[in-house]
């Protein structure tokens, strides 16, 4: 096993420190038996290897990495709005915009600009994103 060392702010390393704490104050309250006590160190590495799992995941479904092709990426929320029962016109009186703009970005004829798609992600009730778009395979 490899070590390493690494400096922090005092800032930082109190932020480290009540996390750490929180962490451990939460696994306690969620199980009584539980005995652990995290260290920094425990959270630090945790954290890490948390942030190292999700960059694998990116490239597991980055269509960019091995294919030249331009990805078509598609929206489910039409989905996400059935199942909240939300109307395509009451999201366009939010947003101020004609149900048919709203309509053609739910049924994947559009994609809208970053702006529009998280007022939508907002209206929606802020989904988890791999939840909002998906990667059309051939």
């Amino acid at each position: 096993m490899k070590e390493i060392t690494i400096q922090l702010k005092d800032e930082t390393y109190n932020q480290l420190k009540e996390l750490t704490e929180l962490e451990n104050l939460i696994n306690r309250h969620r199980d009584k038996n539980r005995h652990d006590n995290y260290k920094i160190e425990d959270f630090v590495v945790g954290s890490v290897i948390d942030k190292m799992e999700q960059i694998s995941h990116f490239d597991a479904i980055n269509p960019f990495m091995e294919n030249s092709q331009q990805p078509v990426i598609k929206n489910r929320f039409k989905e996400i709005a059935k199942k909240k029962n939300i109307y395509i016109k009451d999201i366009a009186e939010q947003l101020d915009m004609q149900p048919p703009n709203i309509s053609k970005i739910f049924n994947n004829v559009s994609q809208p600009r970053l702006e529009l798609f998280i007022k939508l992600w907002l209206v929606l009730g802020r989904p988890p994103l791999h939840e909002c778009i998906y990667i059309e395979e051939d």
